[in-house]
């Protein structure tokens, strides 16, 4: 009996397994009649699902004009299972019929919450299922504010609605043709947007952390380290923007001063995976560019709704760097030692990252010859942040180069980790050889 039974021997491959069977019903879906206003390709239906389940923003059509509400609803229900997680979204619905989790599933939940133990598994994924409906109720009743007496009342709310759920969950999809654009100097809509954007950044370990700890020297050390970062990086982000596009005048230039900061603000903090724009991103100067990818590298929390390498493993690997410069044999921070365990994984996240970077911009660089270099990788490394940000070349790409973009959002939501993973074997060693030495530098 026991060994014709179901077993999760690789937890990782059914975490890939469920993600590809929920996209493909979610394309299915969009390649419906019923969801579009016209006729659209089974490539661009798959682009756009996969976009939206890997809360990216990228797109190839414009959706406004392709699909129609029920096609907007799918898509917005793909970004909140995206955000959620396809397991998380499994264990919620069956604590909501009642049914037991077994150890399994709890083990399937701690792997796609990057937990180190099952312990309260269950609780977390509860809290951060209504964690994410509180604050996308709040944000849709502010932009309602906003929107209802300009959009009427239907419009006004669904829009609210679709775009509080898409900027919480990192996703940057937006039902307006110039994306956010047109509210590029609206200090209202700018601020409640970040403000989802940076709390969807930060992760739900970190807002429950914050909930729970009332004093900050309570807090754990990774909630310290992504309140600081998080903090220094948005500013610094904010003034380079700021000052390197001051006299462009197709982006910041021509504005208020006020304006203009508001502007670099906002796309300072979209560009951690957030993916909206209220500025031609083809029209930044090639210094902004190369900030803007170094950012969407980067990312935001784990566990949170945010994609690439994460700012954690940025940091803890700056950290490494430091004590090796200092001539310091151990991590620490906020006088708390770190494993080193955790700059072997970091210093992983960071090389096999760059290297699925590396390949895929090589192969699209040899699939669309006619299209730009620096475009090109833009696009590679927004996929790979999941952040949705373009220079404008998506609806430029062929079969070929959007199959490679999609395959790129794959690997930046599920996690290059994980994708290897899947096809290892654990090898633990049991002994040790003696020391050798190696020349390096």
């Amino acid at each position: 009996m026991n060994k014709h039974r179901f077993r999760f021997k690789n937890p990782y491959l059914v975490i890939i397994s469920a993600f590809l069977v929920f996209l493909i019903i979610g394309t299915l879906l969009l390649y419906m009649p019923f969801a579009q206003k016209q006729p659209t390709s089974f490539v661009d239906c798959l682009f756009i699902a996969t976009s939206a389940f890997t809360v990216t923003g990228l797109a190839t059509i414009d959706i406004t004009e392709h699909f129609n509400h029920v096609g907007y609803t799918i898509i917005m229900l793909l970004i909140q299972a995206g955000g959620l997680g396809i397991i998380t979204l499994a264990m919620i619905v069956f604590i909501m019929l009642g049914k037991k989790v077994g150890f399994k599933g709890r083990s399937l939940a701690t792997e796609a919450l990057n937990q180190q133990n099952t312990g309260g598994i269950l609780r977390l994924v509860l809290i951060l299922f209504f964690v994410s409906l509180i604050f996308e109720i709040i944000g849709a009743v502010l932009l309602a504010m906003e929107w209802v007496p300009k959009l009427g009342l239907q419009r006004g709310i669904y829009n609210s609605i679709f775009t509080a759920v898409s900027a919480f969950n990192n996703a940057g999809f937006a039902l307006h043709s110039d994306n956010l654009m047109q509210y590029q100097t609206n200090p209202i809509i700018n601020f409640i947007i970040t403000s989802l954007i940076i709390i969807g950044g930060l992760g739900f370990t970190v807002i429950l952390d914050l909930y729970k700890t009332k004093h900050f020297h309570k807090l754990r050390v990774h909630t310290k380290v992504m309140l600081v970062s998080t903090l220094a990086i948005n500013f610094f982000a904010t003034l380079i923007i700021f000052i390197l596009e001051y006299g462009n005048k197709s982006t910041l230039g021509g504005h208020s001063t006020f304006d203009q900061f508001q502007m670099a603000y906002f796309q300072a903090i979209t560009t951690r995976t957030a993916g909206f724009n209220t500025v031609d991103i083809g029209a930044l100067t090639p210094p902004t560019i190369l900030i803007i990818m170094l950012l969407m590298f980067i990312g935001g929390g784990s566990t949170s709704t945010a994609g690439g390498i994460k700012l954690t493993t940025a940091v803890v690997i700056i950290l490494g760097t430091l004590s090796y410069i200092k001539q310091r044999e151990h991590l620490s921070l906020f006088k708390r030692a770190i494993d080193s365990r955790f700059l072997f994984k970091s210093l992983a996240i960071a090389v096999l990252s760059s290297g699925f970077c590396f390949t895929i911009v090589f192969a699209l660089v040899l699939a669309e010859p006619k299209l730009p270099f620096l475009p090109l990788m833009f696009e590679v490394i927004s996929a790979f942040g999941t952040v949705g940000l373009t220079m404008g070349i998506t609806g430029k790409l062929s079969v070929i180069g959007k199959l490679l973009i999609i395959l790129m959002m794959m690997i930046g939501k599920v996690g290059v980790l994980t994708i290897v993973l899947t096809f290892s074997k654990p090898n633990k060693q049991l002994y040790s050889y003696p020391k050798g030495d190696i020349l390096t530098g």
